[in-house]
């Protein structure tokens, strides 16, 4: 039944969860990789004229969760951390990274920056309830692929669970926001090399 995972194996919050026999964390896992790699195989199978809006962002999302949560795709409505940007400015906050990608453009920088910065502010915005920043890493991996850029191979459980990587990777992200990407970057661009060998 809806709403009776009640074992003490499951994360925190689990509203909205569709699938009723998970009850563990591993199962969760499971499943919410399944749907992230449906959602990979329909945005990285076929190059396209990418044409990014608030709307594509959060359809993105649905399609990485629409298996597992009922408010997939769907802006979250209460602050989740304290540093989050509030409710009310994250379509706000999603229109400016489309205004900075045409002034990217225009400006040719180079393409693999333009996807580190696509990535770090769409988790600075936080605009979901959970899963931002697998949605990030997506997000910015479609950017790439609709760019004719190499990928980077994320490691998965590495960057969710305590490893040295999370840690590489959140120093990453905390430079960047203070405005030097330079890390981020590095560290996408080993994770391209490591899909390359």
């Amino acid at each position: 039944m809806p709403g009776s995972h009640t074992e003490s194996t499951m994360p925190g919050d689990i509203s909205g969860l569709i699938p009723t026999h998970i009850t563990t964390k591993e199962q969760l896992n499971e499943w919410e990789a399944e749907n992230i790699l449906a959602a990979s195989r329909k945005y990285l199978g076929k190059r396209v004229s990418l044409n990014i809006t608030p709307e594509w962002i959060n359809k993105v999302h649905y399609h990485m969760f629409n298996e597992t949560y009922n408010w997939a795709g769907k802006t979250r409505t209460t602050k989740v951390n304290i540093d989050d940007v509030p409710p009310s400015q994250i379509n706000i906050e999603l229109k400016k990274i489309i205004d900075d990608i045409a002034y990217w453009k225009k400006t040719k920088m180079d393409i693999l920056e333009q996807s580190a910065r696509i990535h770090h502010r769409l988790v600075w915005i936080h605009p979901f309830k959970n899963g931002n920043g697998r949605h990030a890493r997506l997000v910015a991996d479609i950017f790439l692929f609709n760019n004719n850029h190499p990928l980077p191979s994320w490691p998965g459980k590495n960057l969710i669970e305590k490893t040295d990587i999370r840690e590489k990777y959140i120093k990453a992200l905390k430079k960047a926001d203070d405005g030097n990407y330079a890390a981020l970057i590095s560290f996408t661009k080993k994770l391209i090399s490591n899909n390359l060998r």
